[in-house]
């Protein structure tokens, strides 16, 4: 499969220095497994295209190649896709990278039966932007899986500002033009890397079109 890059300006959030910096910093940044609940849910769908936005090292993006899906992986670091690349080629996976800004990439408009949106810890303005792009670009029986840190985990993991963390209440109408099917908070064991703290996970669906 052709792997194609589009290199795009800066955007929201941190930008392209400052999370080249932090996965330069370390062999490898975050947990190398897929997160547990994207698993519990996708496994009893139909693969078809997915877009793994924020995808990091891609730990979300290869357990979606191994399982069918057609997988585009979107993030603003060029050295973590450079790793998922080479993490993909060792597997023999194709998974599409692009390098890019993940609200200008949904700027093109397309449409994917799956969009996963994995700890993107923007600030509210920024976000609510983030997350009607995000819904937008769910085909009809399409899904939206988004898993981040919760209000509740201040203190204990994730960032340190307030603003960055979700709550139910932030989500609930956040995905315009979908039907949210589970919002829960989860409470994550400790010592896991990057996983202690309290989540929240959303899980929602745009209805199929009419026949």
């Amino acid at each position: 499969m052709e792997e194609e890059h589009h290199h795009h300006g800066h955007g929201h959030g941190h930008g392209q220095q400052h999370w080249n910096e932090r996965y330069s910093g370390a062999p490898r940044l975050f947990n190398s497994e897929p997160d547990e609940s994207l698993v519990e849910f996708v496994s009893d769908l139909t693969p078809g295209r997915a877009v793994d936005l924020g995808a990091g090292e891609g730990r979300n993006s290869l357990w979606l190649a191994r399982n069918k899906w057609q997988v585009t992986a979107v993030d603003i670091s060029d050295v973590a896709i450079g790793r998922l690349e080479a993490a993909a080629k060792e597997e023999g996976l194709g998974i599409k990278t692009v390098v890019s800004d993940i609200v200008e990439f949904l700027g093109h408009g397309e449409l994917y039966d799956l969009v996963v949106l994995a700890y993107i810890q923007w600030a509210a303005e920024e976000r609510v932007r983030l997350l009607k792009s995000a819904a937008a670009a769910v085909a009809p029986g399409g899904h939206l899986f988004l898993v981040g840190h919760h209000l509740d985990s201040l203190g204990k993991g994730g960032p340190q500002q307030p603003e960055r963390l979700y709550t139910e209440e932030s989500l609930k109408d956040a995905f315009p033009g979908l039907d949210i099917v589970v919002l829960e908070r989860i409470e994550r064991p400790a010592g896991d890397i990057g996983m202690h703290g309290v989540d929240i996970v959303a899980w929602a669906q745009r209805p199929s079109a009419a026949i």
